[in-house]
């Protein structure tokens, strides 16, 4: 898809590269119209617009996503909603998702672990992640100090849902079904080792729950909508991101999200159950899962792919 004519005549007439337009393009779809205000800023501060490669494009993304968390931080500190970094694919550009704030941490995140912690704002993202996917949900932890947030978001990883960030849980919520498949938990930005992301390290450090927190948040906003909840099993991950075989999913990365999952369930007083011939009925009909998994749930049934969390009827 091309640009809205109006902004392909703009950047035709500054002579843009077409592989510099194509690049700026997909950022575009991604990140909206903040990427050509930025580039607008990067044009200037050039002879030519014809000297952009696709590469200043990596400094574009950069600067969106600085500008997009001190801009929305304080918003965020007031408990106000703002729009999410990333856009919905299928919006073309013009429309965001919703990154809300949560107010306190759940009873179940203080239960899940003998740390501290975070000292952070909790999130709840609408159709924010990235790659644009519809009826997803993401649950953030960003640092209440909003140069610890910039730090995060600018240090190396992967930046997949609120910027600022460490980590994420994320899934898919099928609001007409009631049902909802957590299919991530995720690490923002890599474990600081050696020089990488070494900036990050102390705030790391307090932030290093995450995957425990996150996940207790999930499970206790889908509980309060009385919603029928899935997780993913961990050796299900490669197929349901079709991971590319020659880097496949480690054993140790599978082993700890299972321990993840198994610690929260713990803590929450519930059960991993295999989802029913019924459950996975529904599950088929419902949007909860991506093309990929739906074809290994297909081939290999739902109990391979996932559990069914269950709350103890009191």
């Amino acid at each position: 898809m091309p640009f809205p004519d109006h902004i392909d005549r703009v950047l035709t007439a500054y002579r843009v590269r077409a592989d510099t337009k194509s690049a700026l393009y997909d950022l575009y779809l991604f990140l909206g119209d903040e990427v050509l205000e930025v580039f607008a800023d990067l044009a200037d501060g050039v002879t030519s617009a014809t000297m952009l490669t696709p590469d200043d494009t990596l400094l574009i993304r950069e600067r969106v996503v600085e500008r997009y968390v001190r801009r929305n931080h304080p918003r965020w500190i007031e408990g106000k909603p703002t729009a999410s970094l990333w856009h919905p694919r299928e919006a073309e550009g013009r429309a965001s998702g919703a990154a809300i704030p949560m107010g306190e941490f759940p009873e179940l995140a203080r239960k899940v672990s003998d740390q501290p912690l975070p000292d952070g704002i909790l999130l709840l993202g609408r159709n924010a992640h990235l790659g644009g996917r519809a009826e997803t949900i993401s649950f953030d932890v960003v640092p209440r100090d909003v140069e610890d947030a910039v730090a995060i978001a600018r240090a190396e990883g992967q930046q997949h849902t609120i910027p600022g960030s460490v980590g994420a849980t994320a899934g898919t919520f099928d609001s007409a079904l009631n049902v909802a498949l957590l299919w991530e938990v995720q690490p923002n930005v890599y474990k600081p080792t050696g020089e990488r992301n070494r900036a990050i390290a102390k705030i790391y450090r307090r932030h290093r729950n995450w995957h425990l927190v996150t996940l207790a948040i999930a499970i206790e906003w889908l509980r309060a909508q009385q919603t029928e909840t899935y997780i993913l099993r961990g050796s299900a991950l490669a197929a349901t991101h079709e991971v590319n075989p020659a880097k496949p999913v480690s054993e140790t990365i599978v082993a700890l999200h299972d321990r993840t999952v198994e610690q929260v369930t713990r803590a929450a007083g519930a059960t991993l159950a295999e989802p029913t011939n019924a459950d996975e009925l529904v599950l088929l009909e419902s949007c909860v899962m991506n093309h990929a998994l739906r074809k290994h749930v297909l081939v290999n049934g739902a109990a391979a792919a996932m559990w069914k969390f269950m709350i103890p009827v009191s």
